[in-house]
């Protein structure tokens, strides 16, 4: 069990501060010059893909260890604990939400990060960008509730 707990607080460090790493460098780069704004989304789908996406899988997938763990040594009357249940329910929510959005959003975002020979981004880019925000916003409240649901509830 305490590698699985290690391997847990591993994925949340990676997910939420790969996180927390993304959303500085997005906000950071709202007034730069397109060039280099694409260059930050370019960026910014690797991190996506090389440590927040790592980190959700690795969170998620420990978390259920962890999970079978409990069951396994007698300990299953704290499984329908709040707290627990909070964790469980908003890390997978989250986990899903990083996976099969933000993750391809991320990757989609990269690829139309090109300027126009005006310097202009494509509608496109635009569009996915608001996505995002938006997705990880979400997953990224998601996982602090999760890491908090435990000491909460």
């Amino acid at each position: 069990m305490g590698f699985a707990r290690f391997l847990h607080m591993l994925g949340q460090c990676l997910w939420i501060g790969g996180g927390i790493a993304a959303m500085t460098l997005a906000i950071s780069s709202r007034g730069e010059h397109p060039s280099l704004r694409a260059a930050v989304y370019r960026l910014l789908g690797r991190i996506q893909a090389v440590v927040i996406a790592p980190g959700a899988v690795i969170t998620v997938l420990s978390g259920i260890w962890l999970t079978m763990g409990m069951a396994r040594v007698g300990r299953s009357e704290e499984l329908g604990k709040a707290g627990l249940a909070t964790m469980q329910g908003a890390g997978i929510i989250a986990g899903i939400l990083v996976l099969f959005v933000a993750l391809p959003t991320a990757n989609l975002l990269a690829r139309v990060s090109v300027p126009d020979e005006k310097g202009q981004m494509s509608p496109a880019f635009e569009r996915l960008r608001k996505r995002q925000m938006i997705v990880s916003s979400v997953a990224g409240v998601l996982a602090v509730l999760a890491l908090a649901g435990a000491r909460l509830f």
